[in-house]
């Protein structure tokens, strides 16, 4: 008789480690064909979805700060940026099913940040696994063009990534939102690293990624659609 059990019973916690680890590194690399075959390797060795993502949120704030260190270049975090993307395709299916949850459409945009893209995928790709209908908007912008642009795409939530310590970009995108006629068509959540959430503006604040995402869903949990 044909053992029809879990496939994946045989397979170690270690070997799950270890091909959760051969993803990161395929992703350091900005291998994006390796970090394709590796998502779908991490999954067939038993990782379940949420940890495959968490995997690549892992490597991409890793190249962030690599980049703060000045070791990766301009063309080295696009190569990484296109390895994320390539590796994100294993969990598509999933993340489509995961961003029905909530009927919201929310919005990622960099605002003055070099990694500003590769950390508007990460975490478009979060929000998505929460519940989200999320858009990324990618390249950096200013922030009026991240507003009108979220406007246009008739988003409930838009959620700035800004450069960390930066109170100017931050007052500017307040300014922007409130003198811009934004205030009644979408709520805020702005990633605001190393700012204070009392820093004496109206908008809500987020230190990190995983901040935003937490304020978001409560967020979403009183204003979801029925």
């Amino acid at each position: 008789m044909l053992n029809l059990g879990n496939s994946h019973s045989h397979v170690t916690l270690t070997e799950k480690e270890d091909a959760l680890r051969e993803l990161t590194s395929a992703l350091l690399a900005g291998n994006g064909e390796e970090a394709k075959q590796r998502a779908y390797g991490a999954l067939a060795k038993g990782n379940n979805e949420r940890e495959v993502l968490d995997a690549v949120v892992e490597a991409v704030n890793i190249t962030s700060d690599l980049q703060e260190l000045e070791q990766y270049d301009k063309a080295k975090i696009a190569s990484v940026e296109t390895a994320v993307t390539a590796s994100l395709q294993a969990l598509e299916e999933w993340l489509v099913k995961s961003e029905r949850r909530f009927d919201l459409k929310v919005i990622v945009g960099p605002v003055g940040l070099k990694t500003g893209a590769l950390l508007a995928l990460a975490l478009s790709a979060s929000l998505r696994s929460v519940g989200f209908r999320s858009t990324n908007l990618g390249k950096t912008q200013t922030a009026l063009d991240l507003l009108r642009n979220s406007e246009e795409l008739d988003s409930d939530l838009v959620i700035p990534i800004l450069p960390e310590n930066d109170y100017e970009h931050l007052r500017s995108f307040e300014e922007s939102y409130e003198r811009g006629g934004f205030k009644n068509k979408f709520e805020i959540i702005a990633i605001a690293p190393g700012l204070s959430e009392d820093f004496g503006g109206n908008l809500t604040i987020a230190r990190n990624s995983e901040e935003a995402i937490s304020k978001a869903t409560q967020w979403a949990l009183r204003h979801a659609r029925p």
